[in-house]
């Protein structure tokens, strides 16, 4: 098992940490204990959340036994010296560094502060050579990049101390201006433990630098450590995984153009609809089509007011009436999904969809709620069992485009991080209104750069592998029965077992010990 350790002030950090273990490696895989400790013996593998200094005996104990730890959050003397740190609070001056103002129409801003991963050892496997603490690519809302915010100070979400190592390596540091200020990550390996260590309480786990998580418990020093297998966030035998959609908030027949287009391709679109709009034969004409052709359509909510409504009933009333409209006005259509609008989502919603009707939602954005911005689609914390989410945070707008060198090349970047995380890549775009364009030119502007984008990540894959591009609800589906997926692993023979070998009639793929492979061949 990987046992999530914490003492119950930190019980907030684990039902965090603790589902997105889960999203990664299972149920099966992960035991959230709290203050139960394993017992010392070769194969234990312990996630530590705020550890206090008693527990440095335990810790220590356990390193000595041939075991991996992760530990999250400040440290202690004795649990630095444990990670082979030393640690310093980090001054208030640097406080500055961890915010950006909002960006700029055709530009984008980012803080001075970043964490930089090292080229070597686990910091290589990081698809993030650099995080800036915050980013904006529209106003102080959208950060294409699709990771969440890092500020300085004592909370979940921020960084308190970095590190100087004395018998750890590097594994990601913060800089300020492109200047060292001290590690946030290290790694120490010694002949019976490795001990990761990440400043950041919840670690990376809203950022494609989860990764770095993974490859430490299911690849680090296969022949001598415990390593677990992990599922990977897209189906087996496919270099990339796209889904992509309209969030229809102010007019729906409009999207017809990029339907045509995406349609022409061979691909699915996908339509998030706001039911409080004018019930037109336009609006209704282009949503039969769409779901006959194979494309999803979900609920974007009745009103598309912020938080769902403010509350737990307001966010049910919403997103059953707006379930109930559009199953109402399209023959043979089951809503099971929904788009948050704003990518808001208060703890409450999960709960709240569920009992709507609902198996998940899409979310995830930099400005709001940063438990819901998740590297990998599953679980969602505060959730029922059963209910998902996938985060897509890639906003594909004109007044996004860039207006020096290539206008495109931060969505560019985007899809080859997802594309090196392995992560399955989301992103959506807004049909025209009468009052907005979202900073498109002409709808002739807007398909020829969709069209340089598909070209683009059609043009990635050409050498890489197959390439899957599927509709939201299919993509969903996939998460959902990844999600019911259990390993079970054997310690004392080093083999696992997986409930079921594929999630929405594809297979499921697996991570362990350097390799990856298909389910049906574990």
């Amino acid at each position: 098992m990987i046992d999530l350790l914490f003492r119950g002030d930190a019980e907030p950090a684990a039902e965090i940490v603790g589902r997105a273990l889960e999203r990664s490696f299972t149920r099966g895989q992960v035991r959230i204990g709290g203050d139960r400790w394993p017992q010392p013996a070769p194969g234990a593998i312990v996630v530590a959340l705020a550890p206090s200094e008693d527990d440095a005996e335990r810790l220590t104990t356990l390193a000595r036994s041939g075991s991996k730890i992760l530990l999250l959050g400040p440290l202690g003397p004795k649990l630095a010296d444990l990670a082979g740190i030393c640690l310093s609070p980090i001054e208030d001056a640097f406080a500055d560094a961890a915010a950006c103002p909002p960006a700029a129409t055709y530009g984008l801003s980012q803080s001075a502060g970043a964490v930089r991963y090292a080229d070597r050892s686990l910091g290589a496997a990081s698809p993030l050579r650099e995080r800036r603490l915050c980013r904006f690519d529209f106003t102080n809302e959208w950060n294409n990049l699709g990771f969440g915010r890092i500020g300085i100070g004592d909370d979940l979400w921020s960084i308190a101390v970095t590190a100087r190592p004395t018998a750890a390596e590097l594994v990601a540091e913060l800089a300020v201006a492109g200047h060292s200020v001290g590690a946030v990550a290290t790694l120490r390996d010694t002949p019976t433990a490795s001990i990761l260590w990440f400043a950041r309480p919840v670690g990376p786990l809203d950022g494609a630098d989860w990764r770095v998580v993974e490859t430490f418990l299911s690849d680090h020093r296969p022949a001598e450590l415990p390593c677990r297998p992990h599922l990977r966030d897209i189906p087996h035998g496919v270099a990339a995984a796209v889904t992509m959609r309209l969030d229809c908030d102010e007019d729906i027949a409009s999207a017809r153009p990029l339907y045509d287009l995406y349609r022409s391709r061979g691909l699915p679109l996908s339509v998030a609809i706001k039911t409080d709009q004018p019930e037109t034969p336009e609006h209704l004409a282009f949503l039969s089509d769409l779901h006959a052709a194979g494309g999803t359509i979900l609920s974007h909510s009745v009103s598309h007011a912020p938080n769902w409504g403010g509350s737990g009933e307001a966010a049910e009333n919403e997103a059953r009436a707006s379930k109930a409209w559009l199953e109402s006005r399209v023959p043979g259509l089951t809503v099971r999904y929904a788009v948050s609008p704003f990518h808001q989502n208060p703890t409450y919603v999960p709960a709240a969809l569920a009992r709507a009707g609902y198996d998940g939602f899409v979310g995830g954005i930099i400005a709001n709620d940063p438990e819901y911005l998740m590297a990998r689609g599953g679980r969602v914390p505060y959730g029922p069992s059963g209910f998902i989410s996938h985060s897509q945070a890639c906003m594909l707008h004109g007044d996004c485009l860039l207006a020096d060198g290539d206008p495109i090349r931060i969505y560019k970047e985007a899809f080859r991080i997802a594309r090196a995380g392995g992560q399955f890549f989301g992103y959506l775009d807004h049909p025209f209104s009468l009052r907005y364009a979202y900073g498109w030119a002409s709808e002739e502007d807007r398909l020829s750069k969709h069209t340089e984008f598909l070209d683009f990540i059609a043009a990635e894959c050409a050498t890489a592998g197959p390439l899957l591009f599927l509709n939201e609800e299919t993509c969903l589906d996939f998460m959902l029965g990844k999600a019911a997926t259990e390993i079970a692993y054997d310690r004392t023979r080093g083999s696992y077992q997986v409930s079921r070998t594929h999630a929405a009639g594809m297979p499921l793929s697996v991570g362990f010990r350097g390799v990856i492979g298909s389910v049906s061949d574990a």
